[in-house]
């Protein structure tokens, strides 16, 4: 959580998923007195959101008009049913497809004859916002493309019930409490660990009684010994320094593991504004490229593409606190692109797309232009 605009910016985490009492994080965040009340009422703790929270919304198209509820409506309905059914093959020896991209994109493909009742402009677009939810699949799978992630398992991952709440005092709050009923001295900054030794028998120098399995190694020449040790580094850390950071090296099993899975890259841009341009009730700014398709390949030129894949805006609430902010969400390949860019550049493309798709509105004052902008 780090300060913008007039509250707060969550450069990491930003809601808790599922805020019910199975939640063991709202569990601890409510105790602690840490959420607002709306995130504490019964009702709000029942939803059954299934992972995509129905935030008031409206959709942009590239055309410059706010696109047709109802025709969203039927193509998103469609994606989420396709996404369910992805739970049949849970545990399956012999799934239709290797990804859930394939299998949905196939699925899709199967209905386009009958899809908006057969009139083409209206199938184009249900194909385009079908292209968009892929897009958000793939900021909340957290990958470059759902062509990535496997059927089989997909549906292991369940969904909490619950409205996805927010930390009115940040994220780090939460941290910051626990941190605060912790002895001092207890967590130690700024130590990185050279080597993990485990498997042995290692002694307090002077101390020949107690025999500890875990050693661990600083850079610094500090060393902890320890019954047990929790590992919590990111994959892409464990990826490129298991071999050396782990000593015996770890089981091949636990080492093909750590080269097997995949993760990917998620970006927040958060874009600060004088005046909204929004309306009071939206509280998400969807974006849907009328011209695309799941079932065509996207553009792979990324310097001019990049910013398509952004699949639209939070708005931050209240306002009272964070002033007048979207956060887009991009996730892939293009969000690692437009770590490369300056701020100045990601300005410019994202005041570009704004205007793209509020264009063709004849009741807007005013062209939106950011003010500010800040990114993860």
């Amino acid at each position: 959580s780090l300060p913008a605009a007039s509250g707060l910016a969550e450069m990491g985490a930003h809601w808790i998923h599922g805020p019910s009492p199975e939640n063991p994080v709202f569990c601890l965040a409510s105790g602690y007195g840490l959420l607002g009340p709306e995130a504490a009422r019964e009702e709000n703790q029942q939803v059954e959101a299934g992972g995509h929270p129905p935030l008031p919304s409206v959709t942009y198209g590239s055309s410059g008009k706010v696109l047709d509820p109802k025709a969203v409506r039927e193509a998103r309905d469609l994606f989420y049913a396709l996404l369910a059914s992805t739970r049949a093959f849970q545990g399956s020896k012999e799934p239709p497809w290797p990804s859930v991209g394939q299998y949905v994109r196939a699925e899709i493909a199967r209905t386009v004859p009958t899809m908006a009742g057969g009139q083409e402009d209206a199938r184009q677009l249900q194909l385009a916002v079908l292209a968009a939810c892929l897009k958000l699949e793939c900021c909340i799978s957290g990958t470059h493309s759902m062509d990535l992630v496997g059927l089989e398992p997909f549906g292991e991952y369940v969904s909490l019930p619950g409205l996805d709440c927010t930390f009115p005092g940040g994220y780090s709050s939460l941290a910051e409490r626990l941190l605060s009923e912790l002895p001092e001295g207890t967590v130690v900054f700024n130590k990185a660990v050279r080597t993990i030794h485990w498997q042995g028998s290692f002694r307090e120098e002077g101390d020949d009684g107690r025999v500890f399995p875990v050693r661990v190694e600083c850079e610094d020449g500090d060393v902890f010994l320890a019954d047990h040790v929790i590992i919590t580094v990111p994959l892409g850390f464990l990826k490129e320094h298991h071999q050396e950071l782990f000593q015996p090296p770890l089981p091949e099993r636990k080492a093909q593991a750590i080269r097997n899975l995949g993760f990917g890259t998620n970006n927040k841009i958060f874009l600060e504004f004088e005046q909204p341009f929004w309306e009071p009730e939206h509280q998400l700014l969807e974006v849907v490229w009328e011209d695309e398709s799941p079932l065509e390949e996207p553009d792979a030129d990324l310097e001019a593409n990049w910013f398509k894949k952004l699949i639209g805006f939070v708005v931050l609430q209240p306002p009272e606190q964070h002033g007048h902010v979207l956060c887009g969400f991009i996730a892939g390949k293009e969000s690692e692109h437009m770590e490369t860019l300056s701020d100045a550049e990601v300005l410019s493309a994202m005041t570009s797309v704004l205007r793209t798709m509020t264009g063709a509105r004849p009741a807007l004052p005013a062209r939106p232009r950011p003010r500010g902008i800040s990114r993860s």
